[in-house]
């Protein structure tokens, strides 16, 4: 009963830092001109894939690499499985992003990428250094393309960003008062940082003891509870946006942190340390979260919506795979 305690809690504080994170660096980021679209593309995007950062850097560290394995894979799984299921099962989303139409081939290629590493048996030091780079080079892309998109998708992220207090409004008096409150966002930068760290540590060491009491293997433990308790900023994300109507938003929040937590996760905890690959998740997990990243694609290919049929396919996809990979 401890251990699901310690869970949970660590849970909720990955979530809660997350926010406090995500709410300082943007608010310190608008403070210093940066456009919200911009802030919406990096700040916000990688603020809500910190929790994967911190789990599977610490399971890492640890020496628990099955755990940073399964999370980032259960993570890039559970995604456009569950949270972009979710979200068009709420409301059907149709994207004019511009910026989507590049990303959805970057991040399968990103994910070819890593199986084809992964076949070697391990994600070298070497490996990770390389894919961190590759985060670099994303980014500066990233920055470049957002020039390109229209005004309405600017807007609607300065709208979305200020309705969940990401951001102040924007008037002359906030903009002031922005200038005198720095030290505060950077104060929420820190508690968001404390708390994510505090929360990962309670939640590998939490998820390393039920997988050893149950008899489940941390790759497992990894790939489900772990995965989708540190998806939990994105589900958010993509659920509010899916309910505003606000599409863009949602799917490029999915592609986007499945492509960082593939660059930037994988790629930290392998510069730390040497993750090996065992054979089983290499030809089952690896395998899935390739199928679903092509199914994510295509679905943006046919009208560049999704549907709720097709997100009705994409859940019962991952209800088979939870299933299958519990067997």
């Amino acid at each position: 009963m401890l251990d699901w305690l310690l869970l949970l809690t660590g849970l909720a504080l990955l979530a809660g830092g997350a926010e406090a994170l995500v709410r300082g660096a943007s608010r310190l980021a608008a403070s210093v001109g940066v456009s919200p679209l911009v802030i919406g593309l990096t700040v916000v995007g990688f603020g809500t894939s910190m929790p994967e950062v911190v789990v599977s850097a610490l399971a890492s560290f640890n020496g628990e690499p099955a755990i940073a394995l399964g999370n980032v894979v259960g993570s890039n799984i559970a995604n456009p499985g569950l949270i972009l299921a979710v979200a068009a099962l709420i409301l059907p989303m149709r994207c004019d992003m511009q910026l989507l139409r590049r990303d959805a081939p970057i991040m399968i290629l990103v994910t070819m990428l890593v199986l084809a590493l992964s076949w070697t048996g391990r994600i070298a030091r070497l490996d990770g250094l390389l894919m961190l780079a590759g985060l670099g080079a994303f980014v500066w892309l990233t920055l470049r393309w957002a020039r390109l998109e229209p005004p309405r998708i600017a807007a609607e992220f300065a709208a979305f960003e200020h309705d969940r207090g990401w951001l102040p409004e924007d008037n002359e008096a906030n903009r002031g008062r922005l200038q005198r409150r720095r030290i505060l966002h950077c104060l929420w930068i820190a508690l968001g940082i404390g708390l994510l760290v505090g929360g990962g540590h309670l939640l590998v060491e939490s998820a390393t003891a039920l997988a050893r009491r149950f008899g489940i293997s941390d790759a497992v433990i990894g790939a489900t509870l772990v995965a989708v308790g540190t998806s939990l900023p994105e589900l958010a994300t993509s659920v509010v946006a899916a309910l505003r109507r606000e599409a863009d938003i949602s799917v490029g929040n999915i592609i986007g942190s499945n492509i960082f937590n593939l660059l930037g996760v994988l790629g930290l905890a392998a510069a730390i340390r040497p993750i090996p690959v065992p054979a089983v998740v290499r030809d089952f997990d690896l395998l899935w979260m390739a199928a679903f990243a092509a199914a994510t694609a295509l679905v943006l290919r046919t009208g560049h919506k999704v549907t709720r049929l097709e997100g009705a396919a994409l859940l019962a996809a991952y209800a088979v795979f939870v299933i299958l990979l519990l067997r």
